[in-house]
């Protein structure tokens, strides 16, 4: 049994694409060996792993040059030589940007891969190819870069629509290169959450308080001393489209307590020509409630308290941005 293994693992001559293989396998066993010490000797383990996935990689362009592998009449070998290569020129990257670094460069490598035979031609050193040769070339390596730059168009694209959630309720059926298939539209557009949690900051701070506590934030808001626009964004995820909304509204004060537009204004550039913004309208009214049947009143300042009450938030608006009353952002 043992010499049936030796003979079906002894290459048939020392140097072929079998021995490339061997000294992998031979090159990870010592890796292991090196983390399993104590303490570990990772610089040796760094250095036999590396090796071994540079004899993987040389063994299996050999092994693809010699018996390529074909799907439909079309050899994968060198996507299977590009795909390891990536491999080790982003293994040390950061696993944020690893997997998108291996996959856009990998149609480049692949390129690379298939146009190195090329130059050597059953030659030890390299030359240039003919006229001819240098076309197709040009042609094939061209096609990989056109792969490679719609796989990072796409990975764009895939960053766009969670950091622009708005995006995702425009309409693409126009679009020549982007079709939101298999992509879940929010059911709340982002603008009418930021508008939402405008309100639910305002009944936080005026909601049930006494109503020289209500006239002290509307007077913080028109001063500048209490800055909504922060306050609110700070309240939700940190995506990049909450610096393209701009969060405000106007004051005007009535007989019974004040009225307040607020305002969400989308400052970017909308897949419309015009700009948009959304508004809801909110009164804030003085209650007197009615003490209840104890024996002590309490004082008078203590029953006068502040009511909010706000409509829906209004659909998407262009135009003039309405500047009723004093302004606050």
């Amino acid at each position: 049994m043992l010499k049936y293994c030796i003979d079906r693992l002894r290459p048939p001559r020392p140097f072929c694409w079998e021995t490339f293989i061997l000294l992998s396998v031979f090159s990870w066993l010592l890796a292991a060996f090196s983390s399993l010490l104590v303490p570990p000797a990772w610089n040796a383990y760094h250095f036999t792993h590396t090796g071994g996935l540079i004899f993987f990689v040389l063994g299996t362009a050999w092994w693809q040059w010699e018996r390529p592998i074909k799907i439909f009449g079309i050899k994968i070998g060198p996507w299977i030589v590009g795909l390891l290569l990536s491999l080790i020129l982003f293994d040390d990257l950061d696993e944020n940007w690893r997997h998108q670094a291996m996959i856009v460069t990998w149609p480049l490598l692949t390129g690379l891969v298939r146009s190195m035979p090329k130059f050597f031609r059953g030659q030890l050193l390299p030359s240039w190819p003919p006229i001819s040769i240098r076309k197709e070339l040009t042609v094939m390596f061209l096609f990989h870069a056109l792969i490679s730059l719609w796989l990072q168009f796409g990975f764009l694209m895939n960053h766009w629509m969670i950091n622009y959630p708005s995006l995702l309720t425009e309409d693409w059926t126009r679009s020549s290169f982007a079709i939101a298939r298999g992509i879940e539209v929010p059911e709340i557009p982002h603008g009418n959450i930021l508008i939402n949690e405008m309100e639910a900051f305002l009944r936080e701070q005026i909601e049930g308080q006494q109503w020289p506590r209500a006239n002290q934030v509307i007077s913080g808001l028109l001063e500048n001393r209490i800055n909504i626009d922060d306050a609110v964004k700070k309240r939700l995820p940190e995506i990049e489209e909450n610096a393209w909304w701009k969060l405000g509204g106007t004051v005007v004060q009535r007989q019974g307590g004040f009225g307040i537009t607020l305002l969400a204004i989308f400052d970017g550039v909308p897949l419309v020509s015009e700009e948009y913004y959304l508004e809801k309208a909110c009164e804030i009214s003085r209650t007197f409630r009615q003490p209840g049947p104890t024996s002590s009143r309490p004082p008078v300042e203590a029953l006068d308290r502040a009511e909010v009450e706000c409509a829906p938030a209004s659909d998407r608006k262009s135009g003039p941005i309405p500047s009723l009353g004093q302004g606050f952002d």
